[in-house]
């Protein structure tokens, strides 16, 4: 039931809505929902099938590619593990190789012979063979540096993995210190067949570019990657690969962790959308091939495209269609929509045939009634209203500038008497620059970093008529500073800190003028150090500032008030022998 009726309730209300719709409103609903809406799922679901195909095809494809590189590859591996084979099992070989030499012994020199002839020969059948090393723990068997090598030379990593595949070839792969070049060292222990124990370890070092050779002919429009069981990078067909291990193509160990054979994998690799695909060798070694996503759906895209141009074209038609059949059905809203007018230009005396009762009917109805009342009001209470908050708004802010203004010129007038015509000068100037700020051609709102530039002229003429009583400091958040606030705002709190808060001349008084973001609403505050407000007055001005309470304050209050609100205003907060701190609260307007 519970189900039912929170089905059933956005219906109504969605229904609810299309009614009190306008006629061409609905009628553009309905040609979306019979036009727009099945033309883009078709669209869509064209897009969407011809981009699956366009993947699972080139999946597909990828996948004969890597089973033909893995073939070669897993060829190219059997072929030395053949010539491994060979040497492994030859037993004249081996006798040479475990039997013990003396000191200046003639027999070692057939050793060596017998070896080399051997070697050479399977060299100079395999020339993709770089190096064929046996490295042998028979001491009395002299290093010959190149196809002879103690058992010592090969690194302890190495021999335990080879010993461990107890006569299965191994792969290495790594960089040779002398040319800077990648290398595969292909591995084998060689061991005593019926004691199974080893007497020396036969290595092939291949270059790089024998894998790369098989996989450079395949990678159009793809890249892959060829890397050992531990998923270090062997061979890549980006010659320049940024990658040096598998789990770094696919950010992140979900991604790495989700590259099992056969499986289709998408990820953003270097910011670009691709997919990975992997298929492992029988020894461990895996091949990665990555395609660029966006590549492949281009045709997808493109078709898309020129099913959208065409379903444009028909939208259009339609649109054109319905334009002309909505004419024939509202003429009556023509009617209607001239009065409207009138009522828009201020003529208020609406007359209109009878509509009928259907939603044309009532709307002129409506404005028949929207029109009279519309008419009180303006003529009873809105110009009324706008009238009166002008004129309190302009006679507010003109008591502000006498008041200011009758202070500074006491001040001038007295240093003039003193003789001090230099600070009379500064005097006269800042006020100028204060009275340029103020008038703003007329303009009741200023930006606040105008308003802090019009405090900070005031304070100059109060330093000069106050020298050493006060000091200053701002914190404002410059971000603020562009929004806009009514003029002369600060100037009167900053008086009243200077002329009533200060109770020790030698000690003076400190004040701080912050600007501040706070709850979505500017804050411009005043906090002095000085005596405070006694209890009584503060109780009066917390439950509503007044004239009574302090001239300052009031007029800034109901400025801000008329100007944005009852929300918005003056707050003060202060205690008896601490300070004061006053908070100017204001919308953000620009």
């Amino acid at each position: 039931m519970n189900i039912a009726r929170s089905f059933y309730k956005p219906v109504r209300l969605l229904y609810a809505n299309l009614v009190n719709k306008r006629f061409r409103t609905k009628l553009f609903y309905v040609f979306l929902l019979v036009t727009i809406v099945p033309v883009s799922f078709l669209v869509s679901y064209s897009y969407h099938a011809i981009k699956d195909q366009l993947v699972r095809q080139a999946v597909e494809n990828v996948g004969s590619t890597m089973d033909q590189i893995n073939n070669n590859i897993e060829n190219k591996l059997s072929l030395y593990s053949q010539l491994s084979t060979l040497l492994y099992l030859d037993t004249e070989l081996r006798n040479y190789l475990v039997n013990q030499y003396k000191k200046n012994d003639v027999y070692i020199l057939d050793a060596f012979d017998y070896i080399n002839k051997s070697l050479y020969k399977i060299m100079a059948m395999n020339p993709n063979l770089k190096a064929l090393t046996i490295y042998s723990d028979n001491e009395s068997l002299n290093s010959d540096g190149f196809f002879i090598k103690h058992m010592e030379d090969l690194p302890q990593s190495l021999r335990d993995r080879s010993f461990h595949a107890e006569g299965q070839l191994t792969s290495f792969y790594m960089t040779d210190s002398a040319t800077n070049e990648k290398v595969i060292l292909l591995a084998r222990s060689l061991n005593y067949l019926s004691l199974n124990y080893p007497y020396g370890i036969l290595t092939m070092e291949i270059s790089e570019w024998e894998i790369y050779s098989l996989i450079e002919k395949e990678n159009k429009n793809k890249t892959i990657y060829v890397a050992d069981e531990n998923g270090d990078v062997i061979s890549s067909s980006a010659k320049r690969s940024p990658y040096r291990n598998i789990a770094e193509i696919a950010p992140g160990e979900a991604k790495a962790g989700a590259l099992n054979d056969g499986d289709v994998v998408y990820a953003s690799i270097r910011g670009e959308r691709s997919i990975l695909v992997q298929k492992s060798l029988p020894n461990g070694w895996k091949t990665v091939v990555v395609l660029p996503y966006d590549e492949l759906i281009d045709q997808a895209s493109a078709a898309s495209r020129k099913m959208l141009y065409i379903s444009i074209v028909c939208i259009a038609v339609a649109i054109v269609l319905i334009y002309w059949t909505s004419q024939l059905m509202t003429k009556r809203f023509e009617s209607l929509l001239q009065q409207i007018r009138k009522v828009e230009r201020g003529n208020f005396d609406v007359r209109l045939p009878k509509m009928g009762t259907d939603e044309v009917g009532q709307l002129s109805f409506a404005l028949k009634k929207m029109a009279v009342t519309i008419q009180e009001l303006i003529n009873d209470v809105y110009k009324k209203e706008i009238a009166q908050k002008e004129a309190e708004m302009d006679s507010l802010q003109a008591q502000i500038s006498p008041h200011f203004l009758y202070n500074t010129l006491a001040s001038i007038s007295a240093l003039a008497i003193a003789g001090n015509t230099r600070q009379s000068h500064l005097m006269a100037d800042d006020l100028a620059r204060f009275y340029r700020i103020s008038l703003s051609k007329g303009k009741k709102s200023i930006p606040i970093e105008q308003e802090i530039r019009l405090t900070e002229h005031y304070l100059a003429i109060q330093q000069v008529r106050f020298e050493g009583l006060f000091s200053v400091r701002f914190a404002l958040d410059e971000a603020l500073l562009h929004y806009t606030t009514p003029k002369l705002i600060l100037q009167p709190f900053i008086e009243n800190c200077i002329n009533h808060a200060m109770w020790d001349e030698e000690r003076g008084i400190g004040i701080v003028i912050k600007l501040m973001e706070d709850d979505g609403d500017l804050v411009l505050a005043v906090i002095d150090d000085g005596m405070g407000i006694p209890r009584a007055v503060m109780e009066r001005m917390q439950q509503k500032p007044d004239a009574s309470a302090g001239y300052g304050i009031y007029n800034v209050h109901k400025r801000i008030q008329l100007a944005f609100g009852e929300r918005y205003g003056v707050r003060v907060h202060s205690r008896l022998g601490i300070g004061t701190s006053v908070h100017i609260r204001m919308p953000m307007a620009r």
